[in-house]
């Protein structure tokens, strides 16, 4: 019967709802894709590559979102909404943007002073929009369902920048942005090409009313321009294509079918990749594949064609393809990232064969390696222990997923459970060790 259910696969978007009671109380939905990340690093690491700021420290939160916002919080968090990267007509304007929002943080200005940003691995998982996870066996148990849920309030809702503020993160971008080749003028235009009903959409909560009036920032930025000898750079031809697939893909994904269709319906690279998620969500698979391959022999060396097409394969319980198509996206990928390791580990997971299941944890165990914070991975991690009978290593992974999403009790309990049957002197042992000492008063505390 075990074999049975574990051939059932639950396919769903792993959301998560960090309840932001922003005005609106709507919550936010923060959303992780390897290819919008590796994207906006790259745009990132040009921009401060003049400036002396620690990138390790910097975090990128996008938002699943049809309002044009982006805003920085205290520390070096920026987040961006998914609609401002649609709605930006060149990666020129999205570059201005992140320029502006690095411009707050090297200058020290605060904006959402009340939010407290380990919130965001507390009691939730992000939601891998463009990665949907196949979640088997016991995935779908009471526990999981529990974490999938989190809060984090903002008292406050939104302060606003002071003038000063803004006005000096206007003329900071304008140098970030001319001293690493791209035309600064890419930010008047992203200003200037928002209409108007989509920033009145909540005035309480959008670009406009977060930051000053455009016509004012038009004039600051255009002295800034002014000042300076040189600021005419022409568009990468490379980094705007990635950046219109990106956009294609963001509105198939957060945009509805009819309205994506209408847009993307040629058959050059951007409309095929739109038109692949679309079949895809809708369950036309075999459109949806036909569209990957065209674009695969057109671009060989892409690795997100590959990564759908694997998830395609995986939800159709191809598990070979899906295994097939995923280790070699992870082989094209310029940079190791834990989300194509989880997923990798997740899809081997699907067989009845143990050297598979060893291959998951081993996979599991990098995608960890490069993000210790991804509870999902934590969780995967467990259930291929399990799999394998290490019954106390999984225990561990165990306490380590409830105490990344702030489920101190249980993850002592855990813990607990899991150091009297891992190897002694093991790194999981001495792991595990420190989890109790760290947990313990906490959980004596409440317990009084």
């Amino acid at each position: 019967m075990a074999k049975v259910v574990k051939k059932l696969f639950f396919f769903f978007i792993i959301f998560l709802f960090i309840n932001f009671q922003i005005i609106s109380a709507k919550a936010l939905e923060i959303i992780r894709d390897t290819e919008l990340e590796e994207f906006t690093s790259e745009i990132i690491n040009i921009l401060l590559s003049s400036e002396n700021f620690d990138k390790e420290e910097l975090k990128i939160y996008f938002i699943n979102s049809k309002q044009v916002n982006a805003f920085v919080t205290g520390g070096k968090n920026i987040f961006i909404n998914t609609e401002l990267v649609i709605d930006s007509n060149n990666y020129g304007e999205y570059a201005a943007v992140l320029a502006h929002e690095l411009a707050h943080i090297i200058g020290g200005h605060i904006f959402i002073s009340s939010i407290e940003i380990s919130n965001l691995n507390k009691k939730a998982f992000p939601i891998y929009l463009l990665g949907i996870m196949g979640i088997i066996s016991g995935a779908d148990d009471a526990g999981v369902a529990s974490v999938m849920v989190g809060q984090a309030s903002v008292a406050d809702g939104f302060t606003y920048y002071s003038r000063t503020q803004e006005a000096a993160a206007d003329q900071s971008a304008v140098k970030i942005l001319c001293k690493n080749g791209i035309d600064a003028k890419h930010l008047i235009e992203f200003l200037e090409q928002l209409p108007d009903n989509k920033l009145n959409l909540n005035k309480k909560n959008n670009y406009r009313s977060t930051h000053p009036l455009v016509k004012n920032r038009v004039i600051w930025i255009n002295n800034a321009i002014e000042g300076l000898n040189d600021c005419n750079f022409e568009i990468d031809k490379q980094f705007e294509k990635r950046f219109n697939l990106i956009k294609a893909k963001l509105h198939a994904f957060t945009h509805p079918y009819d309205e994506t269709a209408a847009v993307y319906n040629k058959k050059n690279d951007n409309d095929l990749y739109a038109s692949a998620v679309l079949d895809y969500l809708k369950g036309d698979h075999s459109d949806s594949i036909n569209n990957l391959e065209i674009l695969i022999n057109r671009n060989p060396n892409n690795p997100f064609y590959k990564e759908l097409l694997g998830e395609i394969y995986f939800s159709k319980n191809n598990y070979e393809k899906a295994v097939y198509y995923q280790l070699e996206a992870i082989k094209e990928l310029n940079n190791k990232n834990d989300i194509f390791y989880m997923m990798m580990g997740n899809y081997l997971l699907a067989f009845d064969d143990l050297e598979k299941q060893k291959e998951s944890i081993s996979f599991l165990k990098k995608s960890i390696q490069i993000n210790p914070n991804n509870a999902y991975s934590w969780y995967l991690l467990a259930r291929a222990y399990g799999e394998m009978n290490e019954i106390a290593k999984a225990n561990y992974a165990t306490a380590e997923r409830y105490y990344l999403i702030g489920e101190r009790k249980l993850s002592y309990n855990f813990a607990q459970k899991a150091i009297e049957g891992i190897e002694k002197n093991s790194p999981e042992w001495y792991r595990t060790a420190d989890l109790i000492e760290i947990l313990k008063k906490e959980v004596s505390k409440n317990r009084e």
